[in-house]
């Protein structure tokens, strides 16, 4: 029997027989049906759920903010409004019903453009953190929200912990990104999570670095494109 993988992202669909090389997968829910996540769960492979706190589609909708993410073609959102509150906890539910068994958590850094959303945020992620129950909790990045974000999800994944995308290429971090990257990984080791990196890379050379620093620091890693359709 191999070992699988820690955890692997994927925004497609299909590539099931992929998919079960990982012993974790964070997955989209449209892209999924129930019977799917099924056989997965069946090769001994946890599927998750995409769940965006902080950012939401364009359509207009109460909870928006007026600044927008540009890189995603993304709109801001008040977390603390009760109909993006109920949106979230409805989306959550629906991916349990259909056989996620957790849940990623995306967007949270949009608290520190808003710092009266720190308290907000944390209040919709001990929702999510009831509803789920023993179910997986992940967060993406949060810095911000620490200490008490360690005691409501289950780990912490760091995204672009030594490249990125931009739109002018791939790249590793200038070094003080990487430094605070790294205070921010001793950080967390001390809070009892499971860590994991998520890296982007387009050469070989690229995402060889990305996995030998994550190597070095005892992180498991994925490295993929930017719209994380690269397995």
């Amino acid at each position: 029997m191999y070992r699988k993988e820690a955890l692997a992202f994927y925004y497609g669909k299909g590539r099931l027989q992929q998919l079960r090389r990982y012993a974790q997968v964070v997955l989209q829910t449209w892209a999924y049906t129930p019977m799917e996540l099924r056989w997965l769960r069946s090769q001994g492979t946890r599927p998750l759920a995409y769940l965006s706190l902080g950012e939401d589609q364009p359509t207009p909708a109460p909870w928006h903010r007026k600044t927008c993410n540009p890189d995603w073609n993304t709109v801001y959102v008040d977390p603390a409004h009760p109909d993006w509150i109920r949106s979230r906890l409805d989306e959550a539910q629906k991916a349990i019903d259909m056989g996620f068994e957790g849940l990623f958590l995306d967007t949270l850094d949009t608290a520190t453009l808003n710092p009266q959303d720190r308290g907000a945020m944390l209040q919709l992620i001990a929702q999510l953190r009831a509803l789920v129950g023993s179910r997986r909790l992940y967060a993406n990045r949060g810095f911000y929200l620490l200490p008490e974000l360690s005691s409501l999800v289950d780990g912490v994944v760091l995204e672009s912990f030594s490249t990125t995308w931009t739109p002018w290429g791939y790249r590793v971090l200038p070094t003080h990104e990487l430094e605070y990257n790294l205070s921010c990984l001793f950080r967390l080791q001390g809070l009892g999570l499971e860590l994991y990196a998520l890296d982007y890379a387009d050469r070989f050379w690229l995402e060889g670095f990305a996995r030998a620093r994550a190597m070095y620091y005892g992180l498991p890693t994925f490295v993929s494109n930017r719209d994380l359709t690269r397995l």
